[in-house]
């Protein structure tokens, strides 16, 4: 237990990293930071419901990205500014580093394994923070299709 909460306080703070050295706003930091905490709490909280690395990837990225896009509105800025500092702390550079150091090993069955296991958890980080934003073009577009038909009735009755 409190291996994780050291993992989510690393990433937390490599999240501020990222966040500074992407040239945030300082205004911006607290949300960025906040959404990778977020990230972090959600994979581990995930992680001790499912089995795999996808699915709670997937999940944590999907929570963090919806955040970011209600940042970004907040904020006004564009979401991109709040998605990638949020993530950065769920993108799999140590089994990357251990695929490249098992093929430069010249141990292929291993390299392939923690390569897959990269490709797995960047397609999730990909697949939630795309599912994440086409939440959001979906419920502005339902939004606002009512709220033109709901002017279209107020005129109606508005003679």
């Amino acid at each position: 237990m409190e291996d994780i909460f050291i993992k989510i306080a690393a990433g937390t703070i490599s999240t501020l990293g990222f966040a500074i050295l992407f040239r945030l706003k300082p205004s911006h930091w607290a949300f960025a930071v906040f959404d990778g905490l977020l990230a972090c709490v959600c994979y581990f909280a995930f992680k001790s419901v499912f089995d795999g690395d996808f699915l709670p990837n997937l999940l944590a990225v999907f929570v963090a990205s919806s955040f970011a896009e209600l940042f970004a509105r907040l904020c006004k800025a564009p979401s991109t500014v709040f998605i990638l500092p949020g993530c950065i702390a769920l993108v799999p550079g140590g089994t990357l580093y251990f695929a490249m150091s098992n093929l430069l090993s010249e141990n292929r069955e291993q390299a392939l394994e923690y390569f897959l296991l990269t490709l797995t958890v960047g397609i999730a980080i990909g697949g939630g923070i795309i599912a994440s934003t086409l939440l959001r073009v979906t419920v502005n577009a339902v939004v606002k299709k009512i709220k033109g038909a709901a002017a279209e009735l107020y005129n109606d009755f508005n003679i």
